[in-house]
């Protein structure tokens, strides 16, 4: 006979600020063999791991405070340019998934193709490279807008410049990009909005939980 009872969502403790949430606000740490501090980004490494607010502020601060010390329980070494590398490794996240979208056959490239997607097909958001000239990107989130409310679902995306796009995409002057839906489009949204809240400190814990895939929202490398 099955339980009615309804799971309890998962919920993690920062070291640093002791706030409660969920597994999608926060980073998690391990130790590595060499004893010195790994960002889980996938969740998946062995061992104890240390939660910390997924913000650039709080990584920061939890190296000048010893928080992963005291969470750890032992005495650790942690380079000061942690949250730089945490901040590598979502970047890496988000752009590997993009690869994934353009492997699916769900990406397209290219002003006049991204406004005739807008158009008529309805993509389930844009990437604008972060060099992108203001007039060309103006006149296609005007058709964003009326075509579909991508902007009030966070679907437009500005964090990464036409070099690393060209270089994940494996194109030349890689600038408007536009997502079909599909699975990897939608793992990619939500790599770039934790990449996001990272880098300007705003975490949304709540945002997407009934919505989460398999592999754990968030792909990419395991570890440094």
């Amino acid at each position: 006979m099955l339980s009615s009872r309804r799971t309890k969502p998962a919920e993690r403790t920062c070291a640093l600020t002791r706030r409660t949430g969920a597994p999608e606000s926060m980073i998690r740490f391990v130790l590595g063999p060499d004893g010195d501090v790994v960002p889980d980004v996938k969740r998946r490494l062995p061992g104890r791991g240390v939660w910390i607010d997924a913000t650039r502020e709080c990584v920061a601060a939890a190296v000048k405070k010893r928080a992963f010390s005291r969470g750890f329980k032992t005495q650790v070494e942690v380079s000061e340019d942690l949250p730089d590398i945490v901040e590598r490794l979502l970047r890496r996240c988000a752009l590997e998934r993009l690869s994934f979208v353009q492997k699916s056959g769900a990406l397209i490239a290219g002003f006049e193709k991204v406004r005739s997607a807008l158009q008529s097909d309805g993509p389930a958001g844009l990437v604008f490279a972060s060099d992108a000239a203001t007039d060309g990107r103006q006149k296609l989130e005007s058709l964003a807008k009326k075509a579909c409310d991508l902007h009030n679902k966070g679907n437009v995306i500005d964090l990464f410049s036409s070099a690393e796009l060209e270089s994940t995409l494996g194109r030349e002057r890689v600038v408007h990009v536009a997502l079909m839906p599909c699975r990897s489009s939608e793992i990619f949204f939500l790599d770039a909005a934790r990449l996001r809240a990272y880098m300007f400190g705003v975490t949304h814990p709540e945002k997407h939980r009934g919505h989460q895939p398999d592999e754990h929202a968030f792909a990419g490398p395991l570890a440094v």
